[in-house]
């Protein structure tokens, strides 16, 4: 399918291009905030460390519900925002198990209330906000327009007493990439009947439909970054050689 315009054509393959391109900038546009630090110096090495699932209400869950995703086949928003709710968690929680294992840690899924050993370091945090944007506002007019975003707040307990030692927030968003309306030549841009056809049709939507697709993707992006933040953390403590930290990327702002 092409779209006629008088210096030429804009086709489906080029715009998915660019609706890929903008979607992946979700993980390059992944930061952390440190927000304390309150551990001694040189603490021992934890013998294990505990992964709680996240929590996550579903009041801060804002789905994504327009023209270029395909009928949910449930009908109940509330019973699609806890799917959502648990399938984000478990992906942050599965690639964060996987994140710190590399660092040579024995590293497990844990639910709260588990009896504690005194050189336990436990990792729990909660879902602040988990926004699935507006894949088509992204597509044709970007910078940060219907942006999709996910934030968590992360903190570290050690030993029984779960003394509190560390707590930094993740922020995970699709980026200010231009859209498909800024990237286009001169006189290339469709009407928005037209754009509509295109978002309806099967190559587009098929890009972004399912209701996990962008909260996973964020979810990723954010259990990456905070892996990296710990690893640095851990160097400082002693627990890993330097050459093990994978720095995390900042928030400048």
């Amino acid at each position: 399918m092409h779209v006629g315009n008088r210096s030429g054509s804009v086709t489906i393959t080029a715009i998915l291009g660019i609706a890929t391109h903008l979607f992946l900038s979700a993980c390059a546009q992944t930061t952390v905030r440190p927000l304390a630090q309150i551990a001694d110096r040189q603490l021992p090495r934890p013998s294990r460390i505990l992964i709680y699932n996240f929590t996550i209400s579903e009041k801060d869950i804002i789905e994504y519900q327009g023209i270029m995703r395909q009928q949910p086949s449930n009908p109940n928003p509330l019973e699609r925002q806890r799917l959502i709710a648990a399938q984000t968690t478990a992906t942050l929680t599965d690639h964060l198990i996987h994140g710190l294992r590399k660092l040579g840690f024995m590293v497990e899924s844990a639910k709260r209330g588990k009896e504690l050993l005194e050189h336990d370091l436990v990792i729990d945090g909660r879902f602040v906000r988990v926004d699935e944007g507006n894949p088509l506002r992204r597509l044709v007019l970007g910078f940060s327009a219907g942006a999709a975003r996910m934030d968590t707040r992360v903190q570290a307990y050690y030993g029984a007493d779960r003394r509190k030692i560390l707590e930094f927030a993740t922020q995970a968003q699709s980026g200010n990439m231009p859209g498909a309306v800024a990237t286009a030549p001169v006189g290339a841009v469709a009407p928005v009947s037209v754009g509509v056809r295109i978002a309806a049709s099967n190559a587009v939507s098929k890009s972004f439909q399912g209701d996990l697709t962008s909260a996973e993707q964020m979810a990723m992006a954010s259990a990456e970054q905070a892996a990296r933040f710990l690893s640095e953390f851990f160097a400082r403590q002693g627990w890993i050689e330097p050459a093990q930290v994978r720095k995390a990327r900042m928030a400048t702002h």
